[in-house]
């Protein structure tokens, strides 16, 4: 009894500032077994209650930090992004831009 607390799945609020103003290259959904290009070109934003990924002008994401997971991929050269987007669970992959 209260010793233990319950794990949550989602990725901390500190963790997920660290992806603010990232540029990206490229942003695809993995959807079963398909990878769908939604954008080039564009930048990650964590603004208040939310992280939204822009690319070419055009919102292609966007979800509420308490239930979004995060993780870098093993490479280092994107990160990889699960949460609700207009009420439908998405897979994103979202890979930076090498800026030298």
């Amino acid at each position: 009894m209260g010793l233990f607390k319950r794990k949550t799945d989602a990725t901390p609020y500190d963790e997920l500032l660290k992806l603010h103003g990232k540029k990206l290259s490229s942003v695809v959904e993995r959807k079963g077994g398909e990878e769908i290009v939604l954008g080039k070109e564009g930048a990650i934003s964590v603004v208040g209650k939310e992280l939204v990924i822009v690319c070419n002008a055009k919102e292609v994401f966007r979800c509420d930090t308490k239930n979004c997971v995060a993780a870098t991929l093993m490479s280092g050269n994107g990160c990889d992004i699960k949460g609700f987007s207009d009420g439908v669970k998405r897979h994103i992959v979202a890979n930076y831009s090498r800026l030298k």
